[in-house]
């Protein structure tokens, strides 16, 4: 696996899950540079996206500095109890911290092409040769292992435990540049017949490792299910959704709650995303939540504000008007798009229904819903993206993917 054409980590006669966590079986792809060379087998991606990737499936800066801390820690009392009187690996620890740890690393990262196989590496870069930190993560890469920034060989075996190979992959995401290619190069062990490229891609049909989308109701799911296919098929393998149509579920903030409440009873293990409406009937759920040990992979979200909701027409009793309707009455109807739910360019209005005496705020629900929900499927099922506005649902798929999922 390589990022900006560097070798970093490998395997031998076999592919890593590990690596393809960092991709989407849509990024495989055949390559031939030129003429005499055989074609290339691989992934490859962004770092944007890998390292977006790593982060759904729980990976965060918070996590990473926690797993150096604990790492570092351990390393330091493991040298303090046998006195080592070792100068490098003392000058080592002395000056190894998180923030001179990353600095080191991304001064390599940002070497494109850099061979860090070269004996002559250190003179042909002098200024990587300044830092302890500098060698010691080139001779781990070079070694084909993962960073391993803690310990030294002689004990790596017996505490391999105590690594985390998606963090030592993050570490070097969070040191690179978004628009760095990351590749992961199979040719070798697919043209050696070591597997075959079918056994590769179904680890992507197996993957069970996914974060589980739970909304209030089966509209939500049907909308977020099919517009991740459409806006970012890239990351489909990494959701899984509540099923509410075959399982004839209830709906409703309410049984949200009752869901969100019987995970965390059961101690459910999946990171899970519930995604509650930005209205009052949700507010109220969420803050009857606040007295329970929620378990920390359910993570509870509310669709995010929308700018336009700021000044939204609304009807009630005393006719229309315009009030901001953020936390009051925003449902995912709101994320449709302006070609669905405006009509003679006015948006549909916000009837209010009725009042929550706990908050002292009113719930309202956009009108025509039934309407607009047959159009949104109309826009499902014939997606354009470059003529329709899709630009909410963007959004609101943007606030999932940032939901931090690192407690897992």
């Amino acid at each position: 696996m390589s990022i900006n054409g560097i070798h970093l980590f490998a395997v031998k006669n076999t592919f890593s899950g590990t690596h393809l966590r960092l991709f989407s079986p849509l990024e495989f792809i055949r390559v031939k540079e030129n003429l005499d060379e055989d074609e290339r087998l691989l992934f490859r991606t962004s770092v944007n996206k890998a390292r977006t990737r790593l982060e759904i499936l729980g990976c965060s800066e918070e996590k990473l500095k926690t797993y150096f801390k604990s790492g570092l820690e351990y390393q330091q009392s493991n040298n303090l109890e046998h006195n080592c009187d070792d100068d490098d690996e003392q000058m080592y620890y002395r000056d190894l911290t998180f923030e001179n740890y990353s600095n080191c690393l991304r001064s390599i990262l940002e070497i494109s092409n850099l061979d860090i196989y070269n004996d002559d590496i250190m003179k042909i870069y002098p200024h990587l040769s300044i830092q302890p930190i500098s060698k010691v993560i080139i001779e781990k890469l070079s070694s084909g292992g993962y960073l391993n920034p803690f310990f030294y060989d002689e004990i790596y075996e017996n505490e391999e435990h105590l690594l985390d190979y998606l963090l030592d992959i993050y570490m070097c995401l969070i040191n690179s540049q978004d628009d760095t290619f990351v590749e992961y190069d199979l040719t070798h062990i697919i043209h050696g017949r070591w597997v075959d490229e079918f056994e590769v891609l179904k680890y992507y049909d197996n993957f069970m490792d996914t974060t589980v989308i739970v909304t209030e109701g089966k509209t939500d799911i049907k909308i977020l299910s099919r517009s991740l296919e459409i806006l970012f098929p890239e990351y489909k393998h990494l959701f899984t959704f509540f099923d509410f149509h075959n399982y004839k579920a209830d709906g409703g903030a309410s049984y949200l709650t009752k869901l969100i409440k019987s995970f965390s009873a059961a101690r459910i293990r999946n990171r899970i995303v519930a995604v509650f409406d930005n209205d009052t009937a949700a507010e109220a759920e969420i803050q009857s939540l606040l007295t329970i040990p929620i378990l920390k992979n359910i993570k509870i979200i509310k669709l995010p504000k929308l700018d336009f909701c700021s000044s939204y027409p609304t009807l009630g009793p005393t006719g229309k008007s315009y009030l901001d309707i953020n936390g009051l009455a925003v449902s995912i109807e709101l994320f449709f798009g302006e070609d669905i739910i405006k009509n003679n360019h006015e948006f549909f209005p916000i009837k209010w229904t009725n009042y929550v005496e706990k908050l002292d705020m009113y719930q309202g629900s956009i009108v025509n819903k039934g309407e607009l929900i047959i159009k949104m499927e109309e826009k499902l099922n014939n997606p354009d993206l470059n003529n329709q506005d899709w630009s909410k649902l963007i959004l609101l798929w943007e606030s999932i993917f940032l939901a931090d999922l690192s407690a897992n």
